[in-house]
């Protein structure tokens, strides 16, 4: 069991954090104080670029200054959100006043906002729980596609097979389930109805 924990471990992919900002010296900052972290660090120029990369990849965190020619911060983060909900979002700002936090949380659900220039430990740690919380973030969309295919499931069966998810019994007795349900469907030709199932 534990050779098996190492494989998986060593075939994991790091969490990918993408890094923009159009000041190339502040982005050299932010991926040397980053470089050392378990994640893979993906830096660019371009506000468009870091979109295109969040489109069409598992992005776990954006890190991404406030201030850029192409689209604000918030901007890009309220983009980021509406192609992948689940990336964190995180905006580095030299102007933190009321007006940039609003535009942050209202356009881009902003993780985490901090100061420029930034504390090495503070940028680390915010990336860091921001990969946690990512992980979060797609177990529950896990739990929730399987809430839906389950219920369309259900919905699937009831139309087939009308009165097939309703079960009437009286309180106190117990459910009777048989050692092989799963022949029990097929020889009601409930075809749908397969131990492949409880796989889902």
């Amino acid at each position: 069991m534990e050779a098996l924990a190492i494989v998986m471990t060593a075939t994991e992919k790091l969490p990918l954090v993408i890094c923009v900002d159009d000041d190339e010296a502040m982005l050299g900052t932010v991926v040397r104080c980053l470089k050392r972290e378990k994640i893979e660090i993906r830096s660019t120029l371009s506000a468009s670029q870091a979109l295109s990369w969040i489109s069409s990849e598992d992005v776990a965190v954006l890190v991404s200054d406030y201030d850029m020619p192409e689209m604000t911060g918030a901007q890009l983060a309220g983009h980021a959100r509406r192609v992948r909900p689940e990336t964190v979002r995180i905006l580095l700002t030299g102007q933190r006043s009321l007006e940039t936090a609003i535009d942050g949380i209202n356009q881009g659900e902003i993780f985490r906002f901090l100061n420029k220039p930034f504390d090495n430990e503070q940028l680390r740690s915010a990336v860091n729980a921001g990969v946690t919380r990512n992980r979060e973030l797609l177990a529950m969309s896990g739990d929730r596609e399987r809430r839906q295919r389950r219920e369309a499931l259900r919905a699937d069966l009831e139309t087939e097979y009308p009165g097939i998810s309703k079960v009437d019994r009286r309180p106190g007795e117990p459910y009777e389930v048989t050692a092989d349900p799963w022949s029990e469907a097929a020889a009601l030709e409930l075809f749908a109805l397969t131990a492949k199932l409880e796989q889902t």
